[in-house]
Parts: C-alpha cells; structure tokens; sequence
C-alpha cells in the first residue's frame, strides 16, 4: 500500500463514498416520494396535512418541490379578428298612416228610404208643400214605394186625401207607368197589378187601356180588367164586354162577374142602379087610404 500513488487511491475512495451517499440520498428521496404519493391519495378522502416542522430537511425539500406549484401566467386574450363586412344602412322609419276612426254603421239606405216617401206621402196627403224630387222620382225603387203609398190613399175613405193622392198620381207619371206596365210588363201579375190601380184612379182615360186588356193571354190579368171597368163604370166598355162575355171560356173569369161589369157601365159614372119608384097611393082607390095610414104609422114608430 506504501508503494501505490495516494492520488489516485484518494480519488476512489471519495468517489466511493460519493456512490453510497448518493444511494442513500437516492433510497431516502424514493422513500419520500411514496410517503407523499400516499398522504396525497388519502388526502382527497381526508384532508390531513402533515406539518413541514415533522419532517427532514431532505423531506420537507422533497415535499416543498412536489406539492409547489408555480404560478401560472394568465395569457392576454388573443385579439379576435373578424372579418370585416361592409353593412347596408338602415333606411330611415317612415310613419305608418293612422288609420282613420270607425264611424258608427250608417243607416240601411233602403230603410231611410222608406222613410223619406213615407214623410212626403203625408205631405201630399195633408195638403202640405212637398218634395217633388221624392215624389216624382226617377228612380225605380222609389217610384214603387210612391205609387204603393198613392194607391193606399186612393182606396181610402177619406174624399180630400184620395183626390190629392189622384192629383199627384197624374201629375208625376204614375198613370202613365200603369197604363205601361199594363201594355209591356213580362209577368202577368204586374200586368194584373197595372190593371188595379187604373181602377183606383177612376179616371176615364184608363178605359182603353183596360178595354185593351180584356184580351189579354193570361185569365188573371183579364179578370183585373174586367173588375177595373165595373169601377170606371165608363159605358164605352159595355160592347168589348159583351164580346168577352161570348167568347171567354176559362173559370177565372166568371161569366156573372162579366154580366155585373156591363150592368155596372150601364148605369154611367158616379150613378147607382135604378130603383123602383116608390109606391103612392091612388086618391081615387077606396080601400088605399087604409094601407097608407099603417105605413105612416109604421114610419113614425
């Protein structure tokens, strides 16, 4: 041993000495790293901390870098790039209209109608001034209403209103609108109807037209004439009638109600039938005296 160089064996021995502290260090740190892996599992179920004072230093080191944790750095959010878009202006707000407030519901124009003919008929009535706008109307709908108000009046009993009722009736065309319909209408009840109110005016002029009539298609409509000519009574109609009386054949016209026409034209407008004379008494016959002083009495009772 005094022969060998003391370097190199000074060299060994330190490098042996070295190897086993690093064992033991190595064995010491492997040691610690269980214990801690062991106390960290437990640790999730039992929150247990060990005090760093217990422990070695190489321990509390081994402890120390394991369970530091080094802050962490919060990156600034990255800027977000979008791309760009080019974005249509937005046009301007036009007002809405306001819409304009509900009136209430107007009046049926057909019953207003009514109304206004019915208001002026009672001024023709009356005798008052009227509305010959209404009353002699062009329109068809309210020249029906008139004529139905005028044909009312002339089959009152009131004298005055029905000939006020026969003055406008002639006045405003309504005669003439009869004696039309009477002559051209399609449906024989107009015709029928044209007939009747002829009948109500009385006026002489309707008895060629209702003349006219008697040989009309439709047994209704000459029916209507026939009845029309008892009330005009006009004595030009008494030989048309007695044509109809031969030839008509259909049960709606009677041959009685034909036989009262002509009697009725017999007797001339605005005359009754004749009636007897009344019974006088001769002054020469002996027993009349007697007959006469009970029929007197009998009138005074």
């Amino acid at each position: 041993m005094a022969q060998l160089n003391p370097i190199p064996v000074a060299l060994g021995a330190a490098l042996l000495v070295l190897l086993v502290g690093l064992l033991l260090f190595q064995r010491r740190r492997a040691k610690a790293t269980r214990r801690v892996k062991t106390k960290k599992s437990k640790s999730k179920s039992k929150p247990d901390v060990v005090p760093v004072e217990t422990m070695t230093k190489p321990e509390a080191a081994e402890v120390a870098a394991v369970t530091e944790v080094p802050p962490t750095k919060v990156a600034a959010p990255e800027p977000v790039v979008t791309a760009t878009k080019t974005v249509a202006p937005i046009p301007a707000l036009v007002p809405l209209p306001v819409p304009a407030p509900v009136s209430a519901p107007a009046e049926d124009p057909r019953k207003e109608r009514v109304g206004r003919v019915a208001e002026e008929a009672r001024k023709v009535f009356s005798g008052d001034t009227y509305d010959e706008a209404i009353i002699g109307s062009d329109n068809p709908e309210t020249r029906r209403l008139v004529g139905a108000e005028l044909a009312s009046a002339l089959v009152g009993r009131n004298p005055e209103k029905r000939e006020r009722a026969r003055a406008a009736f002639m006045k405003h065309g309504y005669f003439d609108d009869a004696t039309r319909d009477l002559r051209v209408a399609e449906s024989e009840n107009e015709r029928a109807a044209a007939a009747r109110r002829l009948s109500f005016v009385n006026d002489p002029e309707a008895t060629p037209h209702l003349i006219g009539a008697l040989g009309d298609p439709a047994p209704d409509v000459r029916r209507a004439a026939v009845e029309a000519l008892m009330d005009t009574r006009d004595p030009q109609a008494i030989a048309p009638l007695n044509s109809l009386l031969q030839s008509e054949t259909d049960r709606k016209v009677p041959r009685n109600l034909i036989q009262e026409a002509i009697d009725a034209c017999a007797t001339g407008p605005g005359e009754s039938a004749p009636t007897p004379p009344p019974f006088t008494a001769q002054p020469a016959a002996p027993p009349a005296a007697p007959i006469n002083e009970i029929e007197r009495e009998v009138i005074e009772i």
